[in-house]
């Protein structure tokens, strides 16, 4: 069985590589099980048949209600199976806790059976608690995907991720490589090729930002169902053949950096080299035109 968790912070693109991911891997004929570790609890939103039934693990635990797996098991386009983890009301409970106890139920049923040929996590990523590392600590053997843009918050956050897979190393838990899903399509890429470098992470794919991904996500539907031949459709169908293609025995556990390290790494510098200070110009914009509500 494949198990993939695509992790990064939030806004990253996770859950649109990650659904993805899940209807790729149902075209190639695999039994697949997605689940949505985020307590917004939208990652399945694009793949449920029926979204007015929508239903999460907190809210049967919230309830106070027994669980089995039928309660839980949402049906899927492609014959996809969806759950989602759920999480509290905003501003009440943690949400790291209640991915952590969802990883709980999901023992209790025996969710993740010999039914399915591959699972994939779309996990919230910054890994600031213990309770969203809970499908590394709960599902042995993953493939764990770090999304990033070239921002440098994204860097901090794919790092701690790979101090999470390291952590987990003997879980069985292997870190596939970095995605890079851009913010502007002209970023330089060598900032992230240092970091892969450092963290000793392959690249499996650089996907370009395209407006088509949130307009399919209007009609409740993937970028590779709306637009196929799109580069990002096409994009994610190169990062599943490599992740497919992993030898698990060939990886090694990532080589986190000290935090105070990521900047100056993004920055080009080498660790422990003298960081010069901004220009003293005042930098200019080169933006002239945006989208603007009236």
């Amino acid at each position: 069985m494949e198990k993939i968790a695509f992790y990064g912070k939030g806004g990253i693109g996770k859950s649109t590589i990650a659904t993805c991911a899940s209807l790729l891997l149902a075209r190639m004929g695999k039994r697949v099980l997605h689940v949505g570790c985020d307590p917004k609890h939208d990652s399945s939103l694009v793949l449920v048949r029926d979204p007015a039934h929508f239903k999460t693990v907190m809210d049967k635990v919230f309830a106070d209600e027994e669980v089995d797996r039928e309660d839980l098991v949402m049906e899927g386009i492609e014959g996809i199976d969806c759950v989602e983890a759920g999480g509290p009301e905003a501003g009440r409970g943690c949400g790291g806790r209640a991915v952590s106890r969802a990883f709980e139920v999901f023992e209790d049923i025996a969710l993740v059976d010999e039914r399915y040929d591959a699972v994939v996590y779309d996990v919230l990523g910054d890994v600031v608690c213990g309770g969203f590392a809970a499908p590394m600590r709960r599902s042995a053997g993953s493939k764990v995907c770090i999304v990033l843009s070239e921002e440098l918050m994204a860097a901090y956050a794919a790092n701690r991720i790979a101090s999470a897979v390291r952590e987990f190393a003997d879980n069985g838990v292997v870190l596939a490589g970095l995605v890079v899903n851009l913010r502007n399509n002209r970023a330089d890429l060598l900032p992230i090729r240092r970091l892969a470098d450092q963290l000793q992470a392959p690249v499996l794919g650089v996907l370009p930002r395209d407006p088509l991904v949130c307009e399919a996500e209007l009609y409740r539907k993937t970028i590779v169902d709306y637009a196929p031949d799109s580069p990002v459709a096409l994009g994610v169908h190169g990062v599943v053949e490599r992740v497919l293609a992993l030898d698990r025995a060939a990886c090694t556990p990532p080589k986190p950096l000290p935090e105070a390290h990521v900047r100056m790494i993004m920055r080009g510098y080498a660790v422990g080299e003298a960081e010069l200070p901004p220009p003293r110009e005042r930098p200019v914009s080169t933006i002239t035109e945006w989208s603007r509500l009236d």
